[in-house]
């Protein structure tokens, strides 16, 4: 019985690695390490970039990821450009230069003038334009974007590891668009085409999808993008769970960082890829107020020791990764509760959290093979098992948690003078999000016994970027006719998450 008892133990353990993944025969470490900064973004200093660029050699980085917003390198007209905005480019580029990092640049975010975006939208252009999201909707045209990314990539392209082509355009929080892979398919290999006639060498990387979405990677394959990119760009997030985690999210592997991944290369090799190396241009885990708010919060002793594995699960598995960027190396704000801006290895005054020196620590752990242990185990300075919970090679048992955590959009409620063009709205929300309202008018069937009355939704509908807790915003209305109306709208957070519809009723008895 003994003897049957270890036989049983043994296969179950062989399965249990097959879960996890083999680890790969040639272990080896991705040679571009490096973070997410956002150095041209309106609010950053020469100094405060400086300050990182410093805070990233001083951890043995030697890339860092930015991006370039076409929208603001060429806001008025084809080929005109910010001189202020290339300017500030340049003296970032040149800093990065002399301090030996180079930068892997998201070019990414339509101008108006080029942007298919709905006229009522764009209203001429005028105004500002940003916040009404026009620069997320594909340009009318894909040569457009494609001439002002091959002219970054002719300016900079010396100093820069690669180019990635937008950001995130499975996510229609950056890319609005109702056929998301057949509008980005054009953009990469345009943008693919234009880069190289000018710097042949720089890698060009797409689709910089959000989490491991195969099914969206698939749909660009049949797009034609085979033969469009150097690199294929991804963000493999985890949500707040442990990198090692081998257990299947509710939502599917393409939310698992050991599932997903592997997902992803079996798909490149199908296509006949498999030669062509994976680039994590954004990967990490947010210190938000864990327990609470979101299943993405961690603590940042946590936040830390899972950055360090990410790291780790890369040298010992994946020999196919060129580059890893951890999003952010620092605090974007100082919320404890926004999961988007705790994402960073310092705080928003620079000082590290444990995450900062776990970073510095693995890549200098990575930087030399190691001396103990063998491929695919834990590396003898990860810190040991916490007692009752699951080792390293071990599946790791679900949580039960779900697997999306929605924001909660509640006390929605509206006023309206008589006359008026316009609601007021009041709302609270759980979380920084986008709110999607728009206002839906009663019908009443003819003839009718049961549910006499159906809902017909305007035309109009309007997006806003909102705070956590109370908001107000303004609705102005279409020519309504006399009756009953009611307002709904829903929130959609940073992981595209969304919220319950919420409705409230009003009634107009003047046309507006």
């Amino acid at each position: 019985m003994i003897v049957v008892r270890v036989l049983q133990l043994l296969f179950c353990f062989v399965l249990c690695l097959a879960a996890v993944g083999p680890a790969t025969a040639s272990a080896s470490a991705p040679p571009l390490r490096g973070a997410a900064t956002h150095p041209l973004w309106g609010g950053s200093t020469e100094e405060q970039f400086v300050a990182e660029l410093d805070r990233l050699v001083d951890a043995g980085a030697n890339v860092v990821r930015i991006d370039i917003g076409w929208s603001t390198l060429e806001q008025d007209a084809k080929g005109q450009r910010a001189e202020w905005y290339v300017k500030k480019a340049d003296t970032f580029f040149a800093h990065a230069r002399a301090r030996g990092l180079r930068p892997i640049v998201t070019f990414w975010s339509t101008p108006c003038w080029a942007s298919s975006a709905p006229d009522g939208l764009k209203d001429g252009c005028q105004g500002a334009w940003w916040d009404r999201d026009v620069d997320a909707y594909p340009p009318s045209d894909p040569d457009d974007l494609a001439d002002a990314a091959a002219w970054v990539a002719d300016r900079w392209g010396q100093d820069m590891a690669a180019i990635e082509i937008w950001n995130e355009p499975n996510y229609d929080y950056f890319f609005r668009s109702s056929t998301p892979a057949a509008d980005y398919a054009p953009l990469l290999k345009s943008a693919y085409t234009a880069v190289k006639a000018v710097r042949p060498g720089l890698p060009v990387l797409g689709p910089a999808m959000v989490m491991s979405d195969g099914n969206f990677l698939e749909a660009l394959y049949d797009e034609g993008i085979a033969g469009h990119f150097d690199g294929l760009s991804l963000r493999p997030f985890n949500q707040g769970r442990d990198p090692y985690d081998s257990s299947m999210p509710p939502s599917g592997r393409a939310y698992s960082y050991v599932l997903g991944v592997p997902w992803i290369r079996e798909i490149m090799e199908a296509h006949g890829d498999g030669s062509k190396r994976m680039w994590f241009t954004e990967l990490g885990w947010s210190s938000c107020a864990p327990g609470g708010i979101s299943i993405w919060c961690v603590t940042e002793e946590t936040q830390a020791r899972y950055i360090a594995d990410a790291f780790r699960i890369i040298r010992d598995r994946w020999d196919f990764v060129e580059a890893v960027s951890v999003y952010n190396l620092r605090n974007k704000g100082t919320n404890p509760d926004d999961r988007e801006t705790q994402m960073g290895m310092l705080h928003r005054d620079f000082s590290p959290k444990p995450a900062y020196n776990a970073f510095r620590n693995v890549i200098a752990e990575l930087a030399a093979p190691p001396e103990d242990g063998e491929p695919g185990q834990p590396s003898l300075t990860s810190p040991a098992p916490q007692p009752g919970t699951s080792q390293r090679l071990l599946p790791a048992l679900d949580s039960g948690m779900p697997d999306r955590v929605r924001p909660a959009l509640s006390r929605l409620a509206v006023s309206r003078r008589p006359a008026s063009r316009s609601l007021a709205v009041r709302y609270r929300l759980s979380e920084p999000a986008r709110v999607t309202m728009w206002v839906e008018r009663a019908v009443q069937r003819r003839r009718c016994r049961q549910r006499c009355v159906r809902w017909i939704a305007q035309r109009t509908s309007i997006q806003r970027r909102a705070r956590r807790g109370a908001n107000h915003a303004r609705f102005v209305l279409a020519a309504l006719r006399p009756g009953r109306y009611r307002l709904a709208a829903y929130a959609t957070d940073g992981a595209a998450n969304r919220s319950a519809v919420r409705r409230t009723g009003f009634r107009v008895s003047i046309s507006p």
